[in-house]
């Protein structure tokens, strides 16, 4: 059976995948700032205050998620902490959003200068646990982007139960803002 021969500029199934992560970073990076102007809305008891949750409160769940994005773009750079570096240290909204925005900083640059090859390419490391894993590159970059999504949707329902007021993170509201 032949198989067609894609024209000759057309993007590599890799050029595609690399511009899909730089766009989710930029989705994330979007839905962030919502995320914390949501938390912006409650008072410095509420978020703090113990929720039964997986990180305790509002404050340990964003501590969580900004901690699991520093450990990742460490990984992603060759650096292997063993530890998180936000616990017990961001102790309000304004100290996260600058963490984060520092932290972001970082991950553009480096999303700006990686290549559709490097996507394939496996990284090892091993978790805080010290058990042994390796995956490529960008589906690492996909779990991260994916972790994020799913405790920000804990934190907006946190900050909902707790009086505070939310904004939609939903893809679809960036896709509109994004025109």
């Amino acid at each position: 059976m032949n198989t067609p021969t894609p024209p000759r500029n057309a993007p590599t199934p890799g050029h595609e995948l690399l511009s899909q992560v730089r766009r989710w970073y930029a989705y994330a990076r979007w839905a962030n700032a919502r995320m914390l102007a949501a938390c912006d809305t409650l008072s410095a008891d509420a978020l703090q205050r113990e929720q039964g949750t997986s990180f305790g409160s509002v404050l340990g769940t964003l501590e969580h998620m900004y901690g699991a994005d520093w450990v990742w773009m460490e990984r992603w750079q060759g650096r292997f902490p063993s530890a998180f570096p936000a616990k017990g240290t961001l102790h309000t909204v304004a100290d996260l959003r600058a963490a984060w925005a520092s932290l972001d900083t970082g991950r553009e640059e480096f999303l700006s200068s990686l290549t559709a090859a490097r996507l394939d390419e496996p990284l090892a490391f091993r978790n805080m646990k010290g058990d042994a894993f390796e995956y490529p590159l960008g589906s690492l970059l996909l779990h991260v982007s994916n972790h994020a999504t799913y405790h920000r949707g804990q934190v907006m329902q946190l900050v909902r139960q707790l009086g505070g007021t939310v904004s939609s993170t939903d893809v679809l509201f960036w896709l509109a803002e994004e025109k």
